[in-house]
């Protein structure tokens, strides 16, 4: 798996769909069957583009029946890019389409835990050159859910370039990022909890902090244009005093702090009380009527908007 970072990428513009080479239809079917046998079988391991070729002249061979045998080695490779859109969008689909994407998975992170359950993404692909990045970020960034464990905003994927100059956000996360799963947990204090003991914090000092954090990760969500935002409360509570803090963190949820995505999906409640008082809470302040409850999941709330 290659070190690149899961969110890091030069800037660039949208995809191209057009293919430097012509192919006949015979052809392209021909390419687009033996893409389909590469990427069920051997997992592209090699250069697509010389698997291809290679595959088709074995063909050509099996189906000479006179003539001298030509070595592989001396038949024309085809170029990655060279291939026609169609196809090179399929190979990106194979190897950055997942399901979930786990950036920073840490410790006592419960949503994180099935992360083995789920491929690595190939990002070494972005390495290939500025047009296959061009081409495959916005299908890596949109088709995949991307699951971001707890911490201050200044560690977040998308924090400010500047700041974090050795892992930059490019703006393809920014706009295509449609699926996001995140935590308000007690973890994202800026103030760590041995600190905070040491420095005699009071109760009000550390909730304090603690939401002020949330408020700042909020803002540099505001640009994100999701279709779904899962949210868990496991750990949304004071360290000092124990105290849950949902309530502060659904304001900053729903009262224009992030944009708001057609779905949001909240969970990581203690008990069925807290939930029944969470969605009394959004329906009197918010004026959002969640969906009916699930009698195979009841711990969580859907809104839709």
């Amino acid at each position: 798996m290659s070190t690149t970072n899961q969110l890091t990428s030069p800037s660039a513009s949208t995809v191209a769909m057009s293919a430097r080479q012509e192919f006949t239809p015979e052809q392209l079917e021909r390419i687009k069957s033996v893409v389909n046998c590469l990427v069920t079988s051997s997992g592209l391991e090699r250069t697509p583009g010389s698997a291809v070729a290679d595959f088709l002249h074995t063909q050509d061979l099996m189906s000479c029946r006179t003539g001298p045998i030509t070595p592989v080695e001396q038949s024309l490779p085809i170029g990655f890019l060279d291939l026609p859109a169609e196809i090179r969008n399929k190979i990106y689909r194979h190897c950055l389409v997942v399901g979930s994407v786990f950036p920073r998975r840490k410790a006592g992170d419960s949503r994180t835990e099935s992360f083995k359950q789920h491929e690595m993404p190939q990002t070494q692909l972005f390495l290939v050159c500025r047009q296959v990045f061009h081409e495959s970020a916005p299908m890596y960034f949109g088709l995949n859910k991307f699951v971001i464990s707890y911490g201050p905003a200044s560690e977040w994927p998308w924090s400010d370039p500047l700041k974090l100059w050795k892992s930059p956000v490019s703006r393809f996360a920014y706009e295509n990022i449609k699926s996001m799963s995140i935590p308000f947990d007690l973890m994202d204090n800026h103030t760590q909890i041995p600190q905070a003991f040491t420095w005699r914090y009071i109760d009000n000092d550390v909730e304090r902090e603690l939401v002020s954090s949330w408020k700042e990760r909020c803002g540099q969500m505001a640009s994100l244009e999701l279709d779904l935002l899962e949210v868990s409360f496991e750990g949304s509570y004071c360290f000092m005093c124990g105290r849950r803090l949902i309530i502060e963190a659904l304001h900053h949820l729903l009262d224009g702090d992030v944009s708001v995505p057609e779905k949001m999906v909240l969970r990581g409640f203690v008990s069925t009380n807290e939930v029944d008082e969470t969605r009394t809470h959004i329906e009197d302040s918010f004026e959002n009527e969640p969906e009916d409850k699930d009698p195979e999941d009841p711990w969580r709330i859907v809104m839709k908007f």
